[in-house]
């Protein structure tokens, strides 16, 4: 169980107006999604684990309002046509060549379909980049940086009237809290360092299972299973005893259960020695 001096810590978390609890949620300020323009750009180009992913950093360029922005991954035209004419122009490079495009705060990842060679789509991919970001044209649409803002704060303010209904949290909000705490500032800055993002779905309080959504460069790379069972799970663990399992779930699974389930760290049996370092990622 969370010890005396952790509940405190997340009581007290909890009666800020920016709760910690459910969602990666930080504050963003959606109006400065705006044009800008620029005459000098250099774009540098980053590997990933996963070699259908490709991560793209444009000098002094913020793609998100603040680096606490939620990450934005866009799959597909259809769901590129009402939040980003970039993104639907990346998309539509040779028929469909590129299967999803993911917005950080200050970089964009690629991830191509396997059946293509960047040989062949960086020289578009450069070339829609460039012409797009030199232009000074919006990466998100307007309409939906506007949807954005309105569901933020809505959020804000249900994690307000929350925060202040009581004092406390039940165990199982508690448990949420912390596994939020631990993803935002211990896992997420490792994932978005290779291109990719990690999102909280749920927690099964009966079985202590955690339910992950990984996204951009780490939804298909090979090695996302050993990340997610002797990276992320070990470290949840590691600090939170309710824990036992970590297991990650695909896009539009809306029901998590055994035929959900794409991989999971199934060995729950192993004790942690308390003398033991924390894992790391």
């Amino acid at each position: 169980m969370l010890n005396h001096e952790m509940k405190n810590y997340i009581r007290r978390a909890s009666l800020r107006p920016q709760r910690l609890a459910d969602t990666f949620h930080r504050s963003t300020n959606f109006s400065v999604y705006q044009s800008f323009q620029k005459r000098n750009l250099f774009i540098q180009t980053l590997t990933t684990p996963n070699e259908h992913a490709l991560k793209f950093v444009p000098s002094d360029t913020k793609i998100l309002p603040t680096s606490t922005s939620p990450t934005l991954e866009i799959n597909g035209i259809k769901d590129a046509l009402h939040k980003s004419e970039l993104a639907f122009k990346l998309l539509s490079i040779n028929d469909k060549s590129i299967e999803s495009i993911l917005f950080g705060y200050d970089f964009i990842t690629i991830v191509k379909r396997a059946e293509w060679q960047w040989a062949v789509l960086k020289p578009e991919v450069f070339s829609i980049l460039t012409e797009h970001l030199s232009a000074g044209t919006p990466i998100i649409n307007k309409k939906y940086a506007a949807q954005l803002k309105q569901q933020q704060e809505q959020q804000d303010s249900d994690d307000l009237q929350q925060g202040l209904a009581g004092e406390g949290l039940e165990d199982e909000d508690e448990v949420v809290s912390l596994i939020n705490e631990l993803l935002v500032t211990r896992i997420q800055p490792a994932i978005q360092e290779d291109g990719g993002d990690i999102k909280f779905v749920s927690f099964d309080e009966v079985s202590g299972t955690v339910y992950l959504k990984l996204i951009g460069a780490c939804k298909t790379c090979s090695s996302s299973e050993i990340t997610l069972k002797n990276g992320i799970e070990e470290m949840l663990k590691y600090y939170i005893d309710e824990v036992k399992s970590v297991m990650q779930i695909q896009d539009g699974e809306s029901n998590v259960g055994e035929d959900d389930v794409v991989t999971a760290a199934s060995d729950n049996s192993v004790s942690r020695n308390v003398d033991q370092l924390p894992p790391s990622l």
